[in-house]
């Protein structure tokens, strides 16, 4: 059954892809690709690779804030090899999320915290996401910039721009997750016992993790830059902000467990986004493409580091 399930959520991103494909037409998506501008290319894979890296850091300074061993040169070569697993293997970023659990475990920390850091390192960089885009698409309201779609388009972007605040004020809302600790289930314990420290400012674990958000921002700031020069590569011309504004949607479709490293979900989402921002459909796909083909290249640079484990983590 699990094997079924496996081939189902592969298929799924197939045919997703191919309807991406068939959407703006295969012959202008090639033409688009083979235009591909390498520099702004490798300037794409460099910001985005750097993005990696920081990302390595605020998953250690999580892990840290909840009082677990995670030193930034152990867990450096741990979120590279998820790279790879996410690039390679299918689920998008669940693969590798679940390889860096483990091995955070089997550095000597208890597996379900190892899980959390995991967790709150994608909260961290989903809420620094929206946030980032909210402030570009109200940034862009006030430039006077307008989405393509009709003659509401301000109205429609600032109508965007504060549903990502809503998702933005979404973690401070008195959620009753302490009624897990009910169920008697000792993971669910755990997490709501997790979660009342969170609301206690008497922990300090908020405090803590909000000296990570700084690194997350910077996470998101790369990503987002990435992202528009793969744009600007294939020869997109929209503003820098609506390229930034756009990411969010873009990202979490592409982190969607369908398909392998996010190709299908990501492409129709670049479709659907950038075109209200007035990128042909053609440039939109190929936009996701290059975004996905930097992070498979990124997966396959670092399948080395499979090779090389600290004798402690053995």
């Amino acid at each position: 059954m699990r094997g079924l399930r496996l081939a189902l959520r592969v298929a799924a991103g197939l045919a997703l892809l191919a309807a991406a494909v068939w959407i703006v037409d295969p012959h202008r998506l090639a033409t688009a690709l083979a235009r591909v501008d390498p520099a702004l290319f490798a300037a794409a894979f460099v910001v985005s690779t750097a993005a990696q890296a920081a990302s390595a850091v605020r998953w250690a300074g999580i892990a840290r804030a909840l009082d677990l061993a995670a030193p930034v040169g152990r867990l450096l070569p741990m979120y590279f090899r998820g790279m790879t697993s996410n690039a390679l293997l299918p689920g998008a970023t669940v693969s590798g999320d679940a390889l860096r659990a483990w091995e955070l475990s089997r550095a000597g920390n208890p597996l379900l915290e190892a899980g959390v850091s995991v967790a709150f390192d994608r909260l961290s960089g989903l809420w620094t996401l929206c946030v980032l885009s909210m402030l570009a698409a109200l940034a862009a309201v006030a430039a006077g910039l307008a989405l393509a779609t009709d003659a509401h388009g301000r109205e429609v972007l600032t109508a965007y721009g504060l549903l990502l605040v809503g998702l933005g004020v979404a973690p401070f809302l008195p959620w009753p997750l302490e009624r897990l600790g009910r169920t008697g289930v000792p993971a669910a314990t755990r997490l709501a016992d997790l979660w009342r420290r969170w609301r206690d400012p008497a922990t300090g674990l908020r405090r803590r993790l909000a000296r990570t958000l700084g690194t997350s921002f910077v996470v998101q700031l790369l990503s987002a830059a990435a992202l528009a020069l793969g744009a600007r590569a294939v020869g997109v011309d929209a503003p820098w902000l609506l390229l930034f504004a756009a990411a969010a949607p873009i990202f979490v479709m592409g982190a969607l467990p369908l398909g392998i490293s996010g190709f299908g979900t990501r492409e129709l989402a670049a479709v659907a986004v950038l075109g209200a921002v007035g990128v042909p459909g053609d440039l939109a796909a190929a936009t996701g493409l290059i975004y996905g083909i930097v992070a498979v290249l990124q997966g396959v640079l670092s399948a080395p580091l499979f090779l090389w484990r600290p004798a402690a983590s053995a």
